[in-house]
């Protein structure tokens, strides 16, 4: 009698590459951690206050980037990184249209006037 061997489903599989993308997730778990929840909670706000699906997932994405980009600024003025977490709740919460009108006037007060 004659035993076929099948071929292994995934003959490059390793066990270990679970713990590398276990390593990769912990070591970015602020950045993750930050962004998500700002995501979540403007989601959610943008949702409560009535506006469309599609403008409100946007805006989630929108806090959530915002809030990436300002982790680097954070570690720059000497805070720790959960501080991101923090900042990224209450753009959330204020919205990115707050963000974009406050950024504009501090733009217009320090460079504008210099330009015109």
């Amino acid at each position: 009698m004659h035993l076929i061997k099948e071929p292994d489903a995934m003959p490059n599989r390793d066990p270990n590459n679970w713990q590398a993308l276990l390593n990769v997730v912990l070591s970015l778990w602020p950045q993750i951690y930050a962004a998500g929840l700002a995501m979540l909670i403007a989601l959610v706000r943008a949702i409560h206050a009535g506006g469309r699906p599609m403008k409100s997932l946007l805006e989630a994405v929108l806090c959530g980037f915002l809030t990436l980009a300002l982790m680097p600024l954070l570690s720059y003025l000497g805070m720790p990184q959960d501080m991101a977490v923090a900042v990224g709740a209450a753009i959330a919460f204020l919205g990115v249209e707050w963000v974009r009108d406050r950024i504009d006037a501090l733009y217009e007060k320090i460079i504008g006037r210099w330009l015109k």
